[in-house]
């Protein structure tokens, strides 16, 4: 018990120390004041260790950002959503006897991905902000939980420390987001939640992207023009960014672009359109990006990027106001781009890229399992393309390299399998796939061709030492001396 004055609390305890209350003798003491940490390093070394670590892992679980998978999803609440729709248990879905049980898990959960991305942009969730490392902090990814578990619980949960503005969770039941209206609410449950046991499974959470939504829970669209309402309620996947690019192709002559150069490589595309939508006639801001090649998957910033107006005066006036402005620690420079219609130059770019990328028919899975077979591979990929060929290299040892390649007959469905794979797993681990650059396959040729060669070499000085073989020459005495 705890009173707000320590002199009431006094009181108490001295007038009701030792009083009869139904039947019953009380018996009052000072209690300790509360602890932030409920234990302490040498307490917590007495425990278990796998008290320990649960105890380590709560701890550090609000202040961790790094994730392997954003979209993981517990595998088998994936293989029972896959039985029940099936209308079969998970002993016939996949059957212990079969050699390939991993490559339907694969499948299994591919499809199941698919289907909860197509739920989350259907309800305003914007795909793009889990390539982000910045976090959020009024949103929650809630993941691992057992198949079966309602939306009503996850929210009487969730409830049970502040307002939750929303819920979703796909008809797949395997993941879900939850949203808090204030982030002290949201830090609270995260840190309570988390690691915690539910049903039979233990609950994984994890900070959602920032900006993780399209628009605020209360379904209020972005204000745009009317035409672009109405083309927005036919097709709920077209965002506010398309419809803006649509006005702009129909503004046509009209629209004048700035070109912005000195960018923070932090500085994002909607962080920019943050910064200008106030200004009159603006329509649109795009950062030029480049992919990275060292985290394939996502994209670096290239520090400079291009702003669109409706007309030369509402870029002349945003020209005269926002050039040198400081943005993320940048002074921006802006410039009015002469190339004349340089948007359709930078569209025109975007389609030779798209053209160029369209006749790539290769790819290369990475992170993959040393236990994966070539049919394994293509069992998994086959399903979303005609395969030309399957390639798993190995080592002398005839042991896998750990990847493999995978050429589609065309280029179409090979980007189908990249898109719908991209987040899948097998035999628990996740696979990292890209195109495989023509230099890749020759390079790899080019290196059995050099092993090849030097295993004969080695095999021709091995049988020359025991033949004692080899070049001589004679003096004229007769003595010989080996060359």
């Amino acid at each position: 018990m705890q009173f707000e004055d320590h002199e009431a609390a006094t009181e108490a305890f001295h007038n009701l120390d030792g009083e009869a209350f139904q039947g019953r003798l009380l018996h009052i003491l000072p209690a300790a004041a509360k602890r932030d940490n409920k234990l302490d390093e040498f307490e917590i070394a007495k425990l278990p260790l796998k008290k320990q670590r649960q105890i380590k892992k709560k701890a550090e679980a609000t202040s961790s950002t790094f994730n392997w998978n954003s979209l993981y999803m517990n595998q088998d609440a994936v293989n029972s959503s896959i039985a029940e729709r099936l209308g079969v248990s998970k002993s016939e879905l996949l059957d212990p006897t079969s050699a390939d049980a991993g490559v339907k898990q694969a499948i299994a959960e591919t499809s199941i991905i698919q289907e909860t991305k197509a739920y989350f942009i259907n309800n305003g969730v914007d795909l793009n902000a889990f390539k982000k490392r910045e976090r959020g902090d009024t949103t929650i990814l809630v993941k691992n939980f057992a198949y079966g578990t309602s939306i009503e619980e996850l929210r009487k949960m969730f409830e049970e420390f502040g307002q939750v503005v929303r819920v979703l969770m796909p008809p797949t039941g395997t993941i879900a987001i939850v949203e808090f209206a204030q982030a002290p609410q949201a830090r609270a449950a995260f840190g309570s939640l988390a690691y915690r046991r539910m049903k039979d499974s233990v609950l994984y959470l994890e900070k959602a992207p920032k900006d993780l939504f399209t628009h605020a829970a209360t379904n209020e669209i972005i204000n745009v023009s009317s035409d672009a309402k109405s083309k927005s309620s036919v097709d709920p996947k077209i965002s506010a960014t398309d419809l803006l690019e649509q006005e702009s192709v129909q503004a046509g002559a009209d629209t004048s672009t700035l070109f912005v150069r000195n960018l923070s490589f932090n500085t994002t595309s909607d962080r920019l359109t943050e910064t200008f939508k106030p200004l009159d006639g603006f329509m649109s801001a795009r950062v030029n990006t480049k992919t990275d090649p060292k985290k394939p998957g996502q994209v670096l910033s290239m520090g400079f990027g291009f702003l669109e107006f409706r007309s030369k005066a509402h870029a002349q006036a945003a020209l005269k106001v926002m050039d040198g402005y400081s943005l993320d620690g940048h002074n921006l420079t802006i410039k009015a781009s002469h190339k004349g219609a340089d948007a359709a130059e930078e569209r025109r770019k975007e389609d030779r890229a798209k053209k160029l990328a369209g006749k790539r028919t290769k790819i290369i899975v990475k992170n993959l399992p040393f236990e994966a077979t070539k049919k394994d591979i293509r069992t998994l990929f086959g399903t979303y393309g005609q395969l030309r060929s399957v390639r798993v290299p190995k080592k002398f040892d005839n042991s896998a390299r750990g990847f493999a390649f995978a050429e589609f007959v065309t280029a179409r469905e090979a980007e189908n399998a990249m898109e719908a794979l991209k987040d899948t797993h097998l035999l628990g681990r996740r696979l990292v796939i890209e195109f495989a650059a023509e230099e890749a396959l020759d390079a790899e040729e080019e290196i059995e061709k050099m092993q090849k060669k030097v295993g004969k070499q080695m095999n021709k000085m091995a049988l020359q030492q025991l033949t004692g073989g080899g070049r001589k020459k004679f003096n004229v005495e007769g003595a010989e001396d080996e060359e």
